[in-house]
């Protein structure tokens, strides 16, 4: 009996079990006939990846204006966005100096003084807000995770450029069935040209997705315990995995410095206090986490810059390898929180710091 004899909810199973990273791998798995296509292009827009360039040639194709099977099975989104770099710079490795900018030659309705990086911002946005519109009616999506990096500047003591608008952001984590948030961040938010807000703040609509959510992590440049507080009065949450990486560390050629987050807003308290707001709300929150739990908050000491994981459900503090998921077991190391002058790298200079 033929494949595609069988019964359509059989075939569509099938694909299913099949996954996207299969029709990933070769697009031309997708063209065997009309028949296999109508059933493997859905399983294709299961799991999606999308840098800028990606989701600037999904925008530019028209696919957003008109139905699309990306809307019906769209159930993982992956956004990896690492900046605009010059493509002829050889102060990065290849791979990304290929990668980082779409934006060859000024188009045609950009003036000769426009800032090419403006440009890009603002497409970038633009294209953002598109996709949220898509993810929004997406009810089968469950996964988001987004990582957005500049890749750091020779000039060792350079910002990474704020590139990410705070209301296509927020209008992107305005999700209603999302299960799993993962949020990697070390540039910051911002309102678009001729916007005015009262701060770039986006741990708020962070936290009203706990309500849904059963796995969370994070890393943001800015950050503040609002993120871990649900906007709802329910007993309990579906909520099981919760870690909040503090550290901007990356292990990237020639990084020899590095800083943690920063609160939200004003620096008052600075990073020790920080960290004591962040557990002392993670504590009140893993009250109504569901069981199994996992709640860590990461941080790095100095001057090995050595990852350090606090289990704020057992006070207990492990020391994590480079090549460990942020919710791993390590090494015990002792059963309190860091000693202040471990990690009191304020004044260190550091590509990521935003100073």
């Amino acid at each position: 009996m033929s494949l595609l004899r069988l019964p359509p909810e059989t075939l569509t199973q099938i694909f299913d079990q099949i996954g996207s990273y299969f029709f990933h791998e070769d697009l031309g798995r997708l063209t065997v006939c009309k028949q296999w296509f109508e059933f493997a292009l859905p399983a294709y827009f299961k799991c999606i990846t999308f840098s800028q360039e990606t989701l600037r040639s999904l925008i530019a194709s028209g696919v957003m204006k008109r139905s699309s099977p990306l809307k019906d099975s769209l159930a993982i989104l992956d956004l990896e966005l690492k900046g605009y770099q010059a493509y002829n710079s050889t102060s990065y490795p290849q791979e990304y100096g290929q990668e980082s900018n779409y934006l060859e030659a000024p188009t045609s309705n950009e003036a000769p003084g426009d800032d090419p990086v403006e440009t890009w911002v603002e497409v970038l946005n633009n294209d953002l807000a598109q996709l949220a519109t898509i993810a929004q009616q997406s009810r089968r999506l469950h996964t988001l995770r987004i990582q957005a990096w500049s890749y750091p500047s020779p000039e060792t003591l350079d910002s990474p450029r704020d590139y990410l608008s705070l209301p296509a952001m927020q209008s992107l984590l305005s999700l209603e069935n999302l299960r799993v948030l993962v949020l990697d961040l070390s540039v910051g938010f911002s309102y678009p040209p001729g916007e005015q807000g009262t701060g770039c703040h986006i741990c708020p609509a962070i936290g009203t997705l706990l309500r849904t959510l059963r796995t969370l992590h994070l890393r943001m440049r800015s950050i503040c315990p609002d993120v871990l507080k649900p906007r709802d009065s329910n007993d309990s949450l579906h909520l099981s995995v919760v870690v909040v990486n503090m550290s901007l560390t990356r292990n990237l050629p020639g990084i020899t410095s590095a800083t943690h987050s920063k609160r939200c807003g004003s620096q008052t308290g600075g990073l020790l206090q920080l960290i004591a707001d962040m557990r002392e709300q993670a504590e009140v929150l893993s009250t109504r986490m569901a069981p199994p739990k996992t709640v860590r908050i990461l941080t790095h000491s100095l001057p090995r810059f050595e990852i350090k994981s606090l289990d704020v459900l057992t006070g207990k503090t492990m020391l994590l390898d480079d090549d460990m998921a942020w919710d791993e077991d390590g090494k015990t190391v002792k059963e309190d929180s860091e000693p202040e002058s471990e990690l009191l790298d304020d004044d260190f200079s550091s590509t990521f710091s935003d100073e």
